[in-house]
This record gives structure tokens, C-alpha cells and sequence, in this order.
């Protein structure tokens, strides 16, 4: 594929330098995958810049260079150089053409939103799939598309990978595409050029202000994602959803269940093992149960019967895929012959600790004992704040580990303590993992329930400079259940 091609929707060239008619095999923004005659786009990362890697990039075999930087050119001859004011919105762009524009073969549902995200669009594409519509999901666990499950290694992809896989979507024939878009993908141009048909906003509340600074600026982030959508569905309780019903232009609906909305729910019944309500759908009133407690469950089902609908799915197929989905790591429940009940969930910000506490506590029959860490290299605003609703909801908290990444895990718990020590709740401190969930269970009676909280889904812990040792929950709890006592077996 001829450069002159890949770069032709770039509106924003500054030079060129160097012949633009030569042959590209492959694009890359990773230096260490360049190979005779690709096209290095050096874009920007957190903690470094890809112009740093031109002279890796050309040595590997990269025969043209995008960059954003003017750099001295002198020392390398006949290698394109296309400078740009953008690098990320040039990737996006070369990379859908590369691809053959596979978006435009698809209808994208689009979700955004701080908490219920994964769970909205497992729902969704659970009910699309009984529904008989092919579908792919992108998304925080895996992405998955016929038999195929890759798993994730963020909630949204880099621009070039998403367009990959999406190539590789319409070459499995799939018709619809469900993908959690979350704010820095929107920020950092990731979903850049995609159109989604229709695009969900579940909720707001303080996360990744490590990145976005302020929550003004959290929401302009999400605000983009309905920028490029036909439709938008919107969590009409939310406090943001009016300041951001006045920034979207496309069409609109609402769901919720306090305030006036198009799409509600009605007779709610919690309990240990589901959820249970009854709602209105084409006149007709539907009763609904799924096996994720919570009331969050029902806003999560609100969005993905508010999409279905939309997309002319029919009740039968709503209520089968409802009554059946599972959503690995969201108020998992984890099988074991004992008295009490572990939960995992990933609850891993101060709004949804607050909503699992808030969920368990109206079916809970004994206490509710409560393992949670805090992860290094984000938020630290939060950690108090989680601290405080941990020692307000809980009637036991463990403080631990999380995802350390590069910071001091004595200095985070420190910053959580600060938190619990506002209240008058019980506490204790073990910075192992393993052995804070050994404690919870072991203190665990009869009709307790143990919720191990901040990594749900996830099977590791990722300790400094990027490296990451196995930790699955499900395991861990089930290797401490089989050693414990026979007094809490059932």
C-alpha cells in the first residue's frame, strides 16, 4: 500500500520530506514491531515520547516516519518524513485506511461511563447474540468476536489495534460491535473517526483525576463519545446527565429509576443471589431477574434493554439473555461449602465500593467484612475517601495491597487509613493480599459475607516497573477455603 494513499485524510500535514510514493507494508507505533518498510508513527505516551525510538524504528526497517516534533533529519537518508500537528489523530487515521475502513462495516455501541461499563455491555451483547445479531465485544476483560477471546490489556485499545480488530471482526462476518470506550481512548484519540450508532452513558464520579485533573474535564472527555453517535442513552439520575444532555446534539433518551426518564423500573427485590424488577416495554409489563445483585444491576439493565430495544430486539430474546449473563469479577459470588459468602467484585473507586456496601447491606444477614486495597500510580484523592465509606458501610474492613505499580504500599494504606480513622469503623492492616483475605474469612461466621474488592476480573498484581505476578481471587479463595476449619463448613 502506497504511502501517498495511507496519509491522504491527513488535514493537518505540516511538511513533508521525502518521497510519498513508496510502498508501506505495515503501520506501527511501537518501534520494537517495525520491519522492512513499515510506517513508524512516533506518538506520545505517558512516560515517554515515540521520537525517542526514529533511530530504532529506521534501523529495524522503517522506511517512512510520522511525527508531531521537528527533529534533525540530516543523518537519514531515504526515509519519509511526514511532520504533522497531531501523531495520534495521524495514527487513527492511516490505520482505518490500512484496514479498509472496517467501522464503516459495523454498527458500534459505544459506552461510557465510570462504573458499569463491562456489566452494561456483557448484557448488551448477551441479549444481541440471542437476538441472532453476530456481535463482538471491546472491552475491560476481553475482546471477543465469533470463538475467538483475546484478552484485554485496556478497557479501550490503541487506535491501530482497535482498527485491527475490528478488521478482524468483519472478516468473522459479525454485524454489531458492543465496546466500552473509556475516557482517556477519547482524550488520547483512540475512537478517533469512529461512528458508533448508538452510545450509552451510565454515571460519573471521581476517577483518573490523575489524569483528566478535574471532574469539568472528566466530563468533557465522556461528552465526546456522543460527538460521533446517531443516539445517545443516558442514566437520567446521574447529577452530570442534565449539564450533559445540554452538550450532546445527537437524539437522546433516558433511563433511571428517581427522576423522570423514558426508559424506568419498578417492584425491586434484592437478595444474595439476584435481582429481581418489573418494567414497561412496549406497553407490556415485563418482570425481569438477573444473577447480579444490586441496584446497580438494574441500571446496568435499564441501558442494555434501552439499546436492544432501539436495535429492534425482541422481548423473549431480553429476558433469556438477562436471565443467563455472567460478568466475571462483578459481585461474583464464589462457590464454597461454608456458612458464609465471599463476593469479588471490582470495585476499585469511591461510587463503586459505595454501591456493592450499599447492595450487600440490604440482603446481608450477619456482618459484612470488607478486603480492599488502593492502586499505585493514580488517584490518590480517592483513597480516603474510600477509606471513610469502607469504615462507614463495613462492619469489618481489611486494608491491603491493590496494584501497587511504583508507589510504597505502607504509603497507600496509610492514605486509606487517614480515611476509616474518620469513623468508627473497624480495622486492620495486612499489606499481603493473600493473607488480608485469609484473615477476612477466617474471622467469617455464619451469614457473613466477605466482598474482596478492587480487582474483580483480574488475575494479577502489578508490582513496580510494569511486572505483574499471578493473583487470581477465585483461586486464592478457594486454596484458603479448603484449608480452614470444619467450623464454617456447611
Amino acid at each position: 500500500m502506497f504511502l501517498q494513499y495511507l496519509i491522504e485524510d491527513l488535514k493537518d500535514i505540516k511538511s513533508v520530506n521525502g518521497n510519498t510514493q513508496i510502498e508501506i507494508s505495515k503501520i506501527e507505533y511501537d518501534s520494537k514491531k517495525i520491519e522492512e518498510n513499515d510506517l513508524f508513527v512516533a506518538i506520545k505516551g505517558f512516560r515517554d515520547d515515540g521520537k525517542n525510538y526514529i533511530k530504532v524504528a529506521i534501523e529495524n526497517g522503517a522506511k517512512a516516519i510520522i511525527v508531531e516534533d521537528e527533529i534533525d533529519i540530516e543523518e537519514y537518508q531515504n526515509i519519509t518524513f511526514i511532520f504533522v500537528e497531531n501523531a495520534r489523530i495521524a495514527l487513527a487515521l492511516c490505520a482505518a485506511r490500512y484496514y479498509d475502513f472496517p467501522a464503516r462495516k459495523l454498527k458500534i455501541i459505544g459506552i461510557t461511563g465510570t462504573k458499569g461499563k463491562t456489566s452494561t455491555a456483557y448484557m448488551i451483547r448477551d441479549i444481541l447474540n440471542a437476538s441472532s445479531k453476530q456481535t463482538g465485544m471491546i472491552g475491560t476483560i476481553y475482546n471477543t468476536y465469533a470463538d475467538v477471546k483475546i484478552e484485554a490489556t485496556r478497557t479501550s485499545p490503541e487506535s491501530l489495534d482497535l482498527q485491527r480488530l475490528l478488521k478482524q471482526m468483519v472478516d468473522a462476518n459479525q454485524e454489531y460491535v458492543v465496546m466500552e470506550v473509556s475516557s482517556h481512548a477519547l482524550e488520547l484519540y483512540r475512537v478517533y473517526g469512529i461512528h458508533f450508532t448508538i452510545s450509552v452513558f451510565t454515571n460519573l464520579s471521581q476517577e483518573h483525576l490523575d489524569f483528566h485533573k478535574t471532574m469539568e474535564n472528566y466530563l468533557v472527555a465522556k461528552a465526546k463519545l456522543f460527538e460521533m453517535s446517531d443516539f445517545a442513552l443516558i442514566n437520567g439520575d446521574d447529577i452530570y446527565a442534565p449539564k450533559l444532555l445540554k452538550m450532546i446534539k445527537c437524539k437522546t433518551a433516558t433511563y433511571g429509576l428517581d427522576n423522570e426518564v423514558n426508559l424506568t423500573a419498578s417492584d425491586i427485590r434484592i437478595n444474595a443471589s439476584n435481582v429481581e424488577f418489573k418494567m414497561y416495554v412496549n406497553k407490556m409489563l415485563e418482570t425481569i431477574q438477573i444473577g447480579i445483585p444490586g441496584r446497580f444491576t438494574v441500571y446496568n439493565a435499564l441501558a442494555a434493554i434501552g439499546v436492544c430495544s432501539l436495535l429492534g430486539c425482541q422481548m423473549d430474546a431480553i429476558l433469556m439473555a438477562l436471565s443467563a449473563v455472567k460478568v466475571p469479577g462483578r459481585a461474583e459470588i464464589i462457590p464454597l461449602a461454608k456458612t458464609f459468602t465471599v463476593m469479588v467484585d471490582y470495585a476499585h473507586n469511591p461510587s463503586s465500593l459505595e454501591a456493592i456496601l450499599s447492595s450487600v447491606k440490604k440482603f446481608a444477614k450477619g456482618r459484612i467484612i470488607l478486603v480492599f486495597g488502593c492502586g499505585g500510580n493514580r488517584d490518590k484523592e480517592k483513597r480516603s475517601v474510600m477509606g471513610e465509606i469502607a469504615g462507614r458501610m463495613a462492619n469489618f474492613t481489611v486494608i491491603t495491597t491493590d496494584n501497587p505499580r511504583d508507589e510504597s504500599p505502607k504509603k497507600i494504606m496509610s492514605d486509606i487509613e487517614k480515611g476509616i480513622k474518620q469513623t468508627r469503623g473497624l480495622y486492620k492492616i495486612i499489606e499481603n493480599r493473600k493473607q488480608a483475605i485469609a484473615f477476612a474469612m477466617q474471622i467469617a461466621w455464619k451469614n457473613d459475607i466477605v466482598i474482596i474488592a478492587g480487582k474483580g476480573h483480574e488475575t494479577y498484581q502489578e508490582l513496580k516497573n510494569g511486572k505483574k505476578i499471578p493473583f487470581d481471587e477465585r483461586k486464592v479463595v478457594a486454596s484458603i477455603a479448603e484449608n480452614m476449619p470444619d467450623k464454617n463448613i456447611e
